[in-house]
């Protein structure tokens, strides 16, 4: 949370200059006839004033990048490429896994992919261009319970943004009634982007969530957003309507459609890991709903029913870790593998299982 918007301000003297110099105006009572003396939020990448149009009395979030975080932002990225191979072999050596160049490589690509999102945050006029097409899109779709700031285009900068000042409270510090409502809204907003507007909001820490005071959901920060392919859309449709209808036996092509396995990895070879069954038990309980503590029960139960119903808990346990066990050795005598005893089984199930997906 300390990072989310409470980050040491920089100097408002510093975000004064910053807020001249990209407006243009040697004195900034020119544009805003009030403006507060001190940041009401900060963040890592800039802060936030409140102040007022002078031109039409509106109140703004007037939004100030901090000087000089882009090349703080390229030293940290650099440094952290110099020791991600060191930090991937210590981890795998931890885990009693060999190192292999495509590990390090692998490690330095989510690395690269992070400092990509950190840097378009700083791209101000790409986060005013985000929130106008967000605000369109929902508006385009009736999901009027949920909104985007109101940007005061003809102020957008490089380092400044300038939005409607929104009147509300963090979604989670909010004690209204309709708070529960607010985060089904909240899901189904995050779900029309996944799905079908491809424009992924990618910060929605409860800092960005905000209650309006008119009962509405405000999702503030576009800086940080990603595009959702088309192939993606439809393979991430088919997977949730296959886990709607209950048709485990196609998760396995989801899985290969949605790229979570090698392209060596066949579906037959998927299919024989079991992993269907797994996915359809965990499935078929949380789609019953009630809650972990019900979850247990009806596991509980279901276990009784499957090993003996005068069993207790520890042997139940031991039951079901054997039938565990046994399957895991069908499978792999199925391939050919001779293994003898529980922990070699487990070892290398872990390892294939490891060979099945990919990041």
């Amino acid at each position: 949370r300390q990072l989310q918007d409470a980050v040491p301000p920089f100097s408002s003297d510093k975000a004064y200059d910053v807020l001249s110099k990209e407006l243009g105006v040697k004195n900034l009572s020119e544009i805003f006839s009030t403006l507060s003396e001190e940041p009401v939020a900060s963040a890592s990448i800039g802060q936030v004033y409140k102040g007022t149009l002078r031109s039409n009395g509106k109140e703004v979030a007037v939004k100030v990048q901090r000087p000089g975080i882009l090349s703080e932002i390229a030293i940290d990225l650099h440094v952290l490429r110099l020791l991600t191979p060191i930090q991937t072999k210590l981890q795998n050596a931890i885990n009693r896994i060999e190192t292999t160049q495509e590990d390090i490589d692998t490690a330095i690509t989510l690395v690269d992919e992070w400092g990509r999102g950190f840097v378009a945050e700083t791209d101000y006029r790409l986060e005013a261009r985000n929130t106008v097409a967000f605000e369109e899109a929902m508006r385009k779709r009736e999901l009027e319970a949920v909104c985007a700031p109101t940007v005061v285009t003809e102020y957008t900068r490089d380092n400044v943004l300038i939005t409607e000042w929104v009147q509300g409270t963090r979604l989670d510090r909010d004690a209204s009634a309709d708070v529960p409502r607010l985060c089904g809204v909240a899901i189904n907003a995050y779900l029309t982007m996944l799905l079908d507007t491809g424009v992924l909001h990618c910060d929605p820490h409860p800092g960005n969530l905000l209650r309006t005071t008119d009962g509405k959901l405000c999702i503030l920060d576009w800086g940080m957003t990603l595009e959702v392919p088309p192939n993606l859309q439809y393979g991430l449709l088919e997977f949730i309507a296959h886990i709607n209808t209950e048709n485990y036996d196609q998760i396995p092509q989801d899985f290969i459609n949605l790229g979570f396995s090698p392209p060596d990895v066949s579906l037959e070879r998927l299919q024989s890991s079991g992993i269907t069954d797994g996915i359809s038990f965990a499935f078929r309980q949380l789609s019953q709903g009630g809650g972990p503590k019900k979850i247990q029960e009806r596991v509980r139960d279901e276990f009784k029913e499957r090993y003996g119903d005068s069993l207790s808990d520890e042997e139940i346990q031991k039951a079901a870790r054997a039938e565990m066990i046994e399957a895991m050795e069908t499978q792999l005598a199925s391939e050919g593998v001779d293994v003898k005893g529980v922990t070699n089984v487990m070892e290398e199930m872990s390892k294939r299982n490891r060979e099945l997906f990919k990041l």
